[in-house]
């Protein structure tokens, strides 16, 4: 597998396999390109890049979003600006939702 180091304020993420059948409590057998509309999209942040510095110089504190390498978000997908086969590149600002399992179950 490619390693890639994102820089700036850059994010790659390991794309999400949609086409995977998974099957509810009920029974049904879904897609998870069934369940998201075509302007968002999920995936797993493999790495991030430091972000852009401030007008002083000053880069952004980590502790400011609530992701990290490893997590799982919600991103719009229309705002890629880079796609490789295994990967795809957006910029920290085009996140929309970080994924929590529902641990109450």
């Amino acid at each position: 597998m490619t390693k890639l180091l994102a820089q700036g304020d850059h994010l790659i993420l390991e794309k999400v396999d949609y086409d995977k059948e998974e099957v509810t409590e009920s029974g049904l057998i879904i897609k998870k390109s069934q369940m998201l509309d075509s302007t968002s999209a999920e995936a797993k942040i493999v790495s991030m890049g430091k972000g852009l510095p401030d007008s002083d110089g000053n880069l952004p504190d980590a502790r400011t979003v609530d992701y990290t390498v490893g997590s799982t978000i919600l991103y719009d997908a229309t705002s890629r600006i880079g796609i490789h086969a295994d990967f795809d590149i957006i910029k920290r600002e085009h996140v929309l939702a970080v994924v929590f399992e529902d641990e109450t179950e």
